[in-house]
């Protein structure tokens, strides 16, 4: 079996939901409507989104809250448990784990996901992260490391990982510069996928898209507007490509989704949740953070709305068909998908699939 039809076939421009495995999901609010993330919600989600014909699911891992007015992001579920687990509720869509390579080994991760590979018959993905919170870490008795050793870090986890997934037969040895030791190391049967399963990543530095251009099919990236999209896209043909590359990096446009039947009621409820009920304690400790971590974009950390609206997500807020057409915006700028946020998975996901998908289907992004 090639590479999951879920993310390498259908339809051209992949529709996904992001960020949904914790309490508040992508937002920092106090609003009462926020994400709970119970799980027999998580569930009803995964549900519907397969069976409306969405291409994926992709949480991003957590291991600790941040502070804030209220607690945030404190209740929060493992991601490659989260995949088994919902990979027996559904048929058809596409389940991510995202996956800490300082904190899970290479060989354990390969193990997991040829596990899950197996039980979903060919849906898992994974999103690689080389680096994560310091606070988190520190739960864990690990230092992060300096920014571009992290991917040096990385590329050895990866190097371990599709080797394992790839279905070797014979045990191997591995020393490299952060894996030192590994012997006879095996995880038969491997993946269902060939070589390995869809492999994302989420990176802003030249450090990290050289990474991703070396590892991965999809890259997850933030644009401030359709502008700056554009130039990113044009950036990201400009790496230079790994040689064993078959197929370019795709990149997929993380986003939040605030959709309701008119614009005005749309851009009220944003401005209720990510202006009034902004939990700005919770926002002054996220950008301190990511200051110093992440290397986004200098301008990102002065969208103050849209870091308590969607972790900084391009916005996507208003009608159906302003949604459908800021999508429609985004896929012509180059982007081969969007991974949706929204404030709660499942009161607000209905309309994305029955008003939303129809119109980007009439246009052509969506089979």
């Amino acid at each position: 079996m090639q590479k999951s039809i879920f993310m390498q076939g259908g339809a051209p421009f992949k529709l996904g939901l992001f960020g949904y495995l914790h309490d508040g999901g992508v937002s920092l609010t106090t609003a009462s409507e926020r994400w709970a993330a119970n799980w027999d919600d998580i569930a009803k989600m995964a549900v519907y989104a397969d069976e409306g014909g969405l291409d994926f699911l992709l949480p991003y891992a957590r291991w600790k809250g941040i502070p804030g007015e209220i607690p945030q992001r404190t209740w929060s579920f493992e991601t490659l448990a989260q995949a088994a687990a919902l990979s027996g509720l559904t048929k058809r869509i596409g389940v991510f784990s995202t996956v800490h390579t300082p904190i899970i080994h290479p060989v354990i991760a390969a193990k997991m996901m040829a596990t899950i590979d197996h039980a979903s018959h060919g849906r898992a993905g994974v999103n690689i992260v080389c680096g994560w919170n310091q606070d988190d870490f520190d739960m864990f008795g690990i230092e992060s490391l300096p920014h571009d050793e992290r991917y040096k870090h990385g590329r050895e986890w990866f190097e371990i990982w599709s080797r394992l997934m790839s279905g070797v037969t014979e045990p191997f040895d591995y020393d490299g510069d952060h894996f030192k030791g590994v012997r006879r190391a095996e995880a038969m049967p491997g993946s269902v996928q060939r070589p390995w399963p869809v492999v994302i990543s989420a990176a802003f530095s030249p450090a990290g898209r050289s990474f991703a251009m070396e590892t991965s099919d999809y890259l997850l990236t933030v644009a401030e507007d359709l502008e700056a999209a554009r130039r990113e896209i044009t950036a990201l043909s400009d790496l230079p490509s790994s040689g064993n590359r078959a197929e370019p990096l795709k990149p997929i446009a993380v986003c939040y989704a605030v959709c309701r039947e008119t614009r005005e009621e749309a851009e009220a409820f944003h401005r209720y949740y990510a202006e009034e009920k902004a939990d700005n304690v919770a926002v002054d400790y996220w950008v301190a953070g990511r200051q110093t971590q992440a290397m986004l974009p200098e301008a990102i950390y002065r969208m103050r709305t849209r870091i308590a609206g969607g972790n900084t997500n391009f916005p996507l807020v208003g009608s159906p068909q302003d949604v459908a057409d800021q999508l429609i915006a985004l896929h012509e700028a180059g982007f081969s998908g969007a991974g949706i946020g929204l404030v709660d998975y499942v009161a607000d996901l209905p309309i994305l699939v029955e008003n939303v998908v129809p119109i980007l289907a009439k246009a052509g992004l969506r089979a």
